[in-house]
């Protein structure tokens, strides 16, 4: 479930200085709060449930990535998980050029490792936060159809975007033209569970990171994401 929640919540701006607000819904009910800040070389992500979802599942993530010089490449990752009963703290690491990469996994409460896992990556791997900031500060792609090296640090894949057309966005940050994209990172290309997996940006200069959302099967329903609120330091 958080390697799910880290796609839902990780879009966000790729210029400095910027601060978005995000609300979840999930079954018509406000699920979550999202807080994303970026700076030149990493950015933060802090994720909590709230009101009845946090009853039934208790989630309260603090997300960061570190960007390689200069780039939005993945150079590291810092993920402290408090979900449910679980306090576990997970750290990635993506080698400069085409290597391996380090992902251990630490249960705090037991003070054990979970897991451990090396991958053959790319010089330049992206986790899904740099890989929306990478789309963002490059423009809008010309092609409708490409691909992007993702990895979580558990697994990597050639991860396919695909265009689906331009569509009309209405959040309580207001009313944008947007284009959307479906990402294929679900159904064990990145993430196991099954479903699929839309974006949104504005159609602007800016590419503003607007709406998230995840259609799984009927039982775990659709999680929508909304922009609230975007600050400037």
């Amino acid at each position: 479930m958080r390697a799910l929640l880290v796609f839902i919540f990780a879009a966000w701006s790729a210029n400095a200085g910027e601060v978005f607000r995000y609300k979840a819904e999930w079954r018509l009910m406000h699920a979550g709060n999202i807080v994303l800040s970026y700076s030149p070389t990493g950015a933060h992500m802090t994720l909590q449930t709230v009101g009845m979802v946090s009853s039934l599942y208790r989630v309260n993530d603090d997300y960061r990535v570190q960007f390689r010089g200069g780039s939005q490449c993945s150079e590291s990752i810092l993920f402290k998980i408090e979900e449910g009963k679980r306090r576990n703290e997970a750290r990635a690491t993506f080698p400069a050029k085409p290597g391996k990469s380090s992902y251990v996994e630490v249960d705090q409460l037991k003070n054990q490792t979970v897991r451990t896992t090396e991958l053959e990556v790319p010089g330049c791997v992206h986790d899904v936060i740099s890989a929306l900031a990478e789309l963002r500060s490059n423009g809008r792609p010309k092609e409708s159809e490409f691909t992007m090296p993702v990895s979580d640090g558990r697994k990597f894949a050639q991860v396919k975007v695909r265009e689906r057309g331009k569509e009309r966005v209405k959040t309580e940050a207001g009313v944008f033209n947007t284009v959307k994209y479906e990402a294929d990172l679900m159904n064990g290309v990145i993430y196991r569970r099954s479903g699929r997996m839309y974006f949104w940006l504005s159609d602007d200069a800016r590419r503003l990171p607007v709406r998230v959302r995840m259609q799984m099967s009927f039982f775990f329903g659709t999680v929508t994401i909304d922009l609230v609120k975007e600050e400037r330091s």
